[in-house]
């Protein structure tokens, strides 16, 4: 028969499966919300799928509990149903953006997605309660009592799962991480069940799923490829200069993260994609006469505009002057008396200037870090003071168009959108919406809204390169941005490493693994369910008067 560490084990799994159902449930509507919002739709599905996929449950671990009616097992079903939980956000981007193309709508949309993502888990967490009434139960006089102290530990499961998730995980952590939390925390229950042979394997391919192996790299070891020319800590900055001779390509590093690159054939042409995507400002004003760019980097940038349009003056705010020391010795910046080189912090410069742009460019963020105030209403009506009455304001952003990974990118679209007119946004490297890549973000002073046939129309007109600014023009995202999710930025509140946190291992451009601090995020709130599930459970155990196993009512 059982032994007591068993039936111990037996109650805490159902208690963490309650918990766990409600949890999935709730951050369920997260992932939603950035593509079908809050609507009665989506919460209609989640309630709906989540009770069928728990009524399925429950009929499918009653059978199966009268045919393998085992300890192993059960610890088995509750281990495939961690696992798939912790697979949720890593396919979440890829269902959504399928859902999104599939033309079912706000209205059945949210249900196909809450389907493909949370119906397999739920069923599996649905079949613990019944399995657990048939290790436990032998004697039918008792199973009254036995199932509905079951189902009330289930229960009390559900309700500390619901408060735990709202009012402490969900304010204080990003959707990806407390989903993956959710299944370590099942896992971990799971291995009380199985071999110490099963609970290494799990264990790493766990860990694998969790925490991709640079992982233990990120922020203490940096692999270049190419020759390093210069390096240098700087009050702002860990500052590299590499060469790659096989690409022929020169490029600044900052603080492990590649921020501009030319050409070493002398050419000015745009090395990153995303850099040369700043042109498309001229399809909204052809008669841009000055710039200003915040954030200088190697000045590929400025120096292109320069080249390609001869009657225009570009002033660049750099904060790190060791990053402007580096464009002069090492990028082959030139004396121009149409360049302006200022070194401080950008809306500190707009604060003290009274001078006007026709566009204003912020280059000043990157993967894994945004200066929350250049991300604020208050920032962008200083840019807006600082705009001719055609002005366009051009920022380069690090996110996906749709998903967890585009909290950050929504958040300055309705924060822009705030102060200017109109917001327009552009992928620059695919078209699938799920992925994280450079995003183009365009904000006019002008009154008139452009569709995407406008502006390829309108691309005719640049004064350079129209053919290729017709292409960018393709690329803008006409469909509707959801933003009532989303805060508005201000200086009083702009979580923006919180709204960039679930950036945290999503492919970047076809490679690259954007990995800021948060990559621990998932196994301290797993640390957090555990002390928290397991103190709430001794207490209740103390003061619950219902049932207490003994030798006549276990199964063997």
């Amino acid at each position: 028969m059982h032994k007591p560490r068993s039936i111990w084990s037996i109650r805490f799994n159902v208690f963490v499966a309650g918990a766990a159902v409600m949890a999935l449930e709730i951050m369920g509507s997260r992932l939603l919300a950035p593509v079908f919002g809050n609507s009665v739709f989506v919460w209609g599905s989640l309630i709906g799928i989540v009770m069928a996929s728990l009524a399925l449950g429950y009929y499918t671990g009653g059978n199966l509990a009268d045919r393998q009616p085992n300890f192993r097992t059960f610890s088995m079903i509750i281990l495939a149903a961690g696992v798939l939980i912790i697979l949720v956000p890593i396919f979440a981007p890829m269902v959504l953006e399928l859902v999104f193309y599939s033309g079912l709508g706000e209205r059945y949309g949210p249900l196909l997605a809450t389907t493909l993502l949370l119906a397999a888990p739920t069923t599996l967490l649905g079949m613990v309660s019944p399995y657990s009434i048939r290790l436990v139960a032998k004697n039918l006089l008792k199973v009254g009592g036995i199932s509905g102290s079951l189902y009330s530990i289930s229960t009390g499961g559900s309700i500390l799962g619901t408060f735990f998730t709202v009012f402490l995980l969900v304010p204080t952590f990003g959707v990806r991480s407390i989903i993956f939390s959710l299944g370590v925390i099942v896992i971990a229950v799971a291995l009380i069940g199985i071999s110490n042979v099963e609970r290494i394997f799990v264990i790493l391919i766990a860990a694998t799923l969790i925490m991709p192996s640079s992982a233990f790299l990120a922020g203490t070891l940096s692999i270049y490829t190419g020759d390093i020319l210069y390096q240098k800590d700087t009050p702002y900055n860990t500052l590299n200069v590499v060469d790659n001779g096989a690409r022929g390509v020169r490029t600044l590093w900052l603080n492990s993260m590649s921020h501009s690159a030319m050409y070493l054939n002398g050419s000015n042409d745009s090395v990153f994609l995303y850099t040369d995507y700043f042109h498309i400002a001229f399809v909204f004003n052809p008669e841009i006469e000055s710039v200003l760019f915040i954030g200088g980097g190697g000045f590929s940038g400025p120096k292109k505009f320069l080249e390609d349009y001869p009657s225009l003056t570009v002033d660049v705010v750099e904060i790190d002057p060791e990053v402007v020391k580096v464009a002069w010795n090492y990028f082959e910046l030139q004396e121009d008396p149409r360049l302006n080189i200022f070194t401080e912090d950008g809306r500190i410069f707009l604060s003290k200037s009274d001078k006007k742009y026709d566009l204003i460019v912020l280059d000043a963020y990157s993967k894994s870090y945004v200066p929350f105030h250049l991300l604020t209403v208050e920032f962008f009506e200083s840019i807006d003071e600082h705009l001719n009455p055609n002005g366009v304001v051009v920022s380069n952003m690090i996110s996906s168009l749709i998903g967890d990974t585009s909290n950050l990118l929504r958040a300055e679209y309705k924060t822009a959108s705030k102060v200017l007119p109109h917001v327009y946004l552009f992928h620059t490297r695919t078209s699938s919406l799920s992925q994280v890549q450079n995003i183009i973000l365009v904000a006019t002073k002008n009154q008139t809204l452009y569709t995407k046939a406008n502006l390829v129309d309108m691309a005719d007109k640049a004064p350079k390169r129209s053919e290729t600014l017709a292409e960018y023009a393709k690329t803008y995202f006409e469909s509707q941005v959801r933003t009532e999710d989303i805060p508005v930025l201000t200086d009083d509140y702009a979580p923006a490493q919180s709204l960039l946190n679930p950036v945290t291992g999503a492919s970047y451009e076809g490679g690259e693994t954007i990995l800021p601090r948060s990559t621990l995020n998932p196994l301290l709130i797993a640390g957090l369910w555990i002390i928290t599930l397991v103190s709430l459970y001794l207490i209740s155990n103390r003061l619950r008067t219902g049932f207490r196993p003994d030798k006549d009512s276990l199964v063997q």
